[in-house]
């Protein structure tokens, strides 16, 4: 019987655990710009030799593991004028004889990107390349469904209405609402288990009563 109401009791009250524990709504970016770049002495360049300056690719966006002190510096900035994303990147890839070739570089996507930013390790703008072309999310404050827009990859035009949260005018005992809640639930899985308990007993037959025969009476003689 222990058993049955621990289990009824874990079952009652797991919703209510998984619920307090507050799983962040993190959107990750399932695309990242793909850069056709040109390395010289310190110098980044489009590569002339592709056709296309970037690509998009369907991947979520992995920062780039750094072998230098003295990373390179991007930023993404959307339609609106502000940075969204940033991110490092090293030209040489920790090869310190590389002085000269093409490179590419992944950035994190932006459905309302408007150009991404390169900057050296001093911090000085080397190379700016626009993306709105490949932008569906426009900025103008409308949310247009049909181009791909909704609350998660347009929130500029998509914006949730928060709810106003209500506050209850009864008064709490016992720690608040919370605690009552979970102990009326609490009762009630005892009250399920002693059931189920009591319909397991009722099935399979209660153990025979022991009867215990009368003492025998003395009877006095005269």
């Amino acid at each position: 019987m222990k058993n049955s109401i621990w289990v009824i009791f874990i079952l009652l009250l797991l919703p209510f655990v998984v619920s307090s524990e507050g799983v962040a709504d993190k959107q990750v970016s399932s695309s990242v710009y793909l850069f056709h770049l040109y390395y010289d002495n310190g110098q980044l360049f489009a590569d002339r030799d592709v056709e296309f300056k970037y690509d998009i690719i369907s991947e979520i966006f992995v920062p780039e593991i750094l072998n230098t002190q003295f990373p390179y510096k991007g930023e993404v900035v959307n339609l609106k004028g502000e940075i969204a994303e940033t991110f490092q990147f090293d030209p040489r890839k920790g090869n310190p004889k590389f002085l000269k070739g093409a490179i590419s570089v992944k950035a994190p996507y932006l459905p309302d990107g408007q150009k991404v930013v390169f900057y050296n390790n001093q911090g000085d703008a080397l190379l700016t390349i626009f993306v709105s072309e490949s932008s569906f999310c426009n900025d103008d404050g409308v949310c247009n469904a049909d181009v791909g827009e909704d609350s998660k990859t347009c929130p500029n035009d998509c914006k949730t209405t928060t709810p106003v949260p209500t506050v209850s005018t009864e008064p709490t005992a016992g720690g608040g609402n919370g605690l009552i809640k979970y102990l009326i639930y609490f009762v009630i899985g005892l009250g399920i288990a002693g059931g189920f308990w009591w319909w397991k007993k009722r099935k399979t037959g209660f153990p025979p009563t022991e009867i215990i025969s009368p003492l025998p009476t003395i009877t006095e003689k005269l």
